[in-house]
């Protein structure tokens, strides 16, 4: 391999960024998917530990079948760690809110590996005693959506998923 194809490879790739306010159309389908079921479990937690049917149905069609038991571990975990309510919307906003900008940037930073996910937090979130607490759920699901194929990513990095995701739900 010449030195200049080797740049290319070792090349960081492009950071991730969700801001909030951000249009919710303007993310990549596996955003928008995470922050569907974020929201519709959201609105649907009862007790905390109760699984949205719809949010598992879509988690199965998009080849993740712990998907839901996973969204509903780390909706319960951010309930448990934070002391004050947090901006999760009905799952038809069309922007993002703060703690769904921090969210999401800390599950894509587990998925890229690069070792900065707990800066991606709410301060509240890197307590010692909470930060294992939302750190375990939000890695096994930046795992299960890896595996399912499904990044984290915005249109803009030019990083297509291995398939149409979102033509399988249409």
């Amino acid at each position: 391999m010449r030195p200049a194809d080797l740049s290319q490879f070792l090349a960081p790739r492009p950071q991730t960024t969700f801001r909030v306010e951000q249009a919710v159309g303007d993310l990549g389908f596996a955003a928008q998917f995470v922050v569907w079921a974020m929201r519709v479990q959201w609105t649907h937690i009862g007790d905390g530990n109760e699984i949205s049917l719809m949010v598992q149905r879509a988690c199965h069609a998009a080849q993740m079948p712990e998907g839901a038991a996973l969204i509903a571990e780390l909706t319960g975990a951010l309930m448990r760690a934070t002391s004050r309510p947090l901006a999760i919307p009905c799952p038809k906003w069309r922007v993002l809110t703060g703690d769904e900008a921090r969210l999401l940037s800390f599950v894509a930073a587990m998925q890229a590996r690069d070792g900065t996910p707990l800066m991606e937090c709410d301060a509240e979130w890197r307590k010692p005693d909470q930060a294992s607490a939302i750190w375990q759920p939000a890695q096994r699901l930046a795992l299960a959506l890896s595996a399912a194929g499904l990044y984290l990513t915005l249109p803009a990095t030019n990083e297509a998923t291995p398939f149409d995701a979102a033509s399988r739900y249409h």
